[in-house]
C-alpha cells in the first residue's frame, strides 16, 4: 500500500514508479480517494444529480404531508359545563332592581315603607307588562310627585298614577281598589301598555295615558309626554349615580 502512493499516469496508460522529490502529484493514501480521482466525469455529476433530486422529492413530500394533516378540532364546551358566578349569570339591571328603585322612591317621600312597596310593584308590573320600570315611575311622579296612595284629583282620578275609576277591576289586578298601592300600580301600568301597544309612538301612548287626545281634556296637557319623560331621565340619573352594594 505503501508504494501506490508514489504511482502516476503516463502516456501509455500503465503504472510507473518516479521519485518522491521530483514528482508534481499529491500523496493519496486512500484506494477509495484514488478510485475517487479515476472515476469517470458524467458518472460523478450524475450521482450529484441523483443525489438532489432525493433531496428535492424528500422535501416536497415533507410539504405534501404536512398540507394533508387535518387540523385539530377542539370540542366547543357545552354551556351547561361552564360555571359562571351566580352574581354574573343573575345580574340585575339597575331598573330591575328594586332596592334602587326604592333608594330613589325615598326622594320624594318620608314613608319608607310605602317606598319599598311602589318599587316592588313598579318593578314586578313592569316585568308582566314589558314596560320600562322607570318609565312607570317618571308618569307616577308626573301623576302624584309626594308619591301619595290616597291622592285624588279634581276629574276623579285616583291613586299614584291617578286611574280613572272606571278602570277599576280590569287588567287582571288582584283587586279594584284604587287606593291600594299594588293594584293602582296594576292597573295604571296595564292601561299605559294598552296604550303603549294601541299607538303609533311613545309621545302619543303618553298623551292617552293622559286623557290628552283632543288637548282640550286637562289645562297644558300637551306638555305631559315632555314632562314624563324629563322625570324618567331625572330618576334614572338619580339611580345609576347609587352605590350598587351599599355598606352596611
Amino acid at each position: 500500500m505503501a508504494r501506490e502512493a508514489y504511482l502516476s499516469q503516463q502516456a501509455d496508460t500503465r503504472l510507473s514508479l518516479t521519485a518522491r522529490r521530483k514528482s508534481s502529484l499529491r500523496t493519496v493514501n486512500d484506494r477509495r480517494q484514488v478510485e475517487q480521482l479515476y472515476r469517470p466525469r458524467w458518472r460523478r455529476v450524475l450521482m450529484a444529480g441523483l443525489r438532489g433530486s432525493a433531496l428535492v422529492a424528500l422535501l416536497a413530500a415533507g410539504t405534501v404531508w404536512t398540507f394533508d394533516q387535518k387540523k385539530p378540532e377542539f370540542p366547543r364546551p357545552a354551556a351547561g359545563r361552564i360555571n359562571f358566578p351566580a352574581a354574573v349569570i343573575n345580574a340585575v339591571k339597575p331598573s330591575e332592581d328594586p332596592f334602587r328603585i326604592a333608594q330613589v322612591l325615598r326622594r320624594y317621600t318620608r314613608n319608607d315603607a310605602h317606598a319599598d312597596r311602589i318599587a316592588r310593584a313598579v318593578v314586578s308590573e313592569g316585568r308582566r307588562r314589558d314596560v320600562d320600570p322607570m318609565l312607570v315611575v317618571g308618569v307616577m311622579l308626573v301623576e302624584s310627585d309626594d308619591l301619595n296612595p290616597r291622592a285624588r284629583s279634581f276629574v276623579g282620578a285616583r291613586g299614584l298614577m291617578q286611574v280613572m275609576p272606571f278602570h277599576g277591576g280590569n287588567w287582571r289586578c288582584k283587586s279594584s281598589d284604587l287606593y291600594n298601592i299594588e293594584d293602582n300600580i296594576c292597573h295604571g301600568v296595564g292601561v299605559l301598555a294598552d296604550n303603549i301597544k294601541r299607538a303609533p309612538n311613545l309621545r302619543v301612548a303618553l298623551q292617552r295615558y293622559n286623557g290628552c287626545v283632543s288637548g282640550s281634556n286637562t289645562p297644558n296637557c300637551g306638555s305631559y309626554s315632555g314632562k314624563v319623560m324629563k322625570t324618567r331621565s331625572r330618576a334614572t340619573s338619580q339611580l345609576l349615580a347609587l352605590n350598587p352594594h351599599p355598606l352596611n
